[in-house]
């Protein structure tokens, strides 16, 4: 995982997004223990806070778990699951696009084309 001092996108969503691509494309596994917060912090030179702040958002996304005196470990959790928290997440993001005026269509479209550059 890489923080981008110069990007515009927030350090914590930064870490967010890093470990669910690590997980997703198998870099981190399942029980695969993570930096403690301090750790993480010194390593990418950022603020304790900041990976606090990320790792509790990726807690309640269930990616990762914490266990009381022995660490942060990525999440054991069933394909079943993650598909469905996809689902409902996909769900939500089409709501909000109707009410902004996107059309099914045209996310549909969106997701075409990043299926076409992901290649």
């Amino acid at each position: 995982m890489q923080i981008d001092h110069h990007s515009s996108q927030p350090y914590y969503l930064q870490i967010v997004t890093g470990i669910q691509r690590d997980c997703a494309q198998g870099i981190l596994r399942v029980g695969d223990q993570l930096p403690s917060v301090r750790e993480m912090a010194k390593r990418h030179l950022l603020n304790p806070n900041t990976v606090s702040k990320a790792y509790k958002q990726l807690e309640a996304q269930h990616v990762i778990q914490t266990v009381a005196g022995k660490g942060t470990y990525v999440a054991t959790t069933t394909q079943a699951e993650t598909r469905q928290r996809i689902y409902d997440r996909l769900q939500e993001l089409v709501t909000q696009a109707q009410a902004a005026g996107i059309t099914v269509a045209e996310l549909a479209n969106w997701l075409a084309q990043m299926r076409g550059t992901s290649k």
